[in-house]
């Protein structure tokens, strides 16, 4: 029985991809890297801040560039939009009792930022900076399960990259594949996370 549900934010929540491909060319200006093509950044986006570290400013720390991100983010965020129904979603599951997380590797200060800025208000918030491994690693599930009070394998982690998927599978979560990424469910919109939690899925 489904329990509690962990979303992704990027790309399941919120609409993000032009904000960061912005953001993360500027830092690479300010910290004298060559831009970063359209393309390059589409094949890691959901990725950690390591990640993009090693892909992007091999000469950083993770700390620099993480403080780097949160000092100029704010002059981006004309470019994030909200899915539709992700408030209305979140409320219903709310309204039925069935407590919602947002597992994100985006750091947790940037997120709570924007989740606010949408209205969209899940009972935790665990960013890629509250745990030692962000996705794919298991330890952000198991964080939101902590918190939560939970066991993973009552907890539908709903997820757009393979990142989330790889996360679900090693914390022993089913997951529903948003976007095109297949899961134990595949949905195409946030409302079908409804019908899986009713036993309709």
């Amino acid at each position: 029985m489904i329990q509690a549900i962990f979303f992704d934010m990027d790309g399941v929540l919120l609409e993000s991809f032009d904000a960061w491909f912005e953001l993360m060319n500027a830092t690479a200006k300010r910290l004298g890297y060559p831009p970063i093509a359209r393309e390059a950044f589409r094949r890691v986006f959901g990725a950690s801040t390591e990640n993009d570290v090693e892909n992007f400013y091999p000469n950083e720390t993770v700390e620099k560039v993480e403080a780097d991100y949160a000092a100029h983010f704010h002059e981006h965020t004309s470019l994030v939009g909200a899915n539709p129904d992700a408030k209305a979603v979140i409320e219903a599951l709310d309204a039925r009792g069935v407590p919602t997380a947002v597992i994100t590797n985006t750091p947790s200060v940037i997120a709570r930022s924007l989740l606010e800025s949408a209205d969209i208000l899940p009972n935790a918030l665990v960013g890629g900076d509250n745990v030692s491994r962000p996705k794919p690693a298991p330890d952000i599930i198991f964080r939101a399960c902590e918190v939560l009070e939970v066991e993973p394998w009552d907890a539908l982690v709903v997820g757009d990259s393979l990142y989330d998927k790889q996360a679900a599978a090693e914390a022993g979560s089913p997951f529903a594949g948003f976007g095109g990424v297949e899961g134990n469910f595949t949905i195409s919109g946030l409302w079908q996370v409804m019908d899986i939690v009713e036993g309709r899925g």
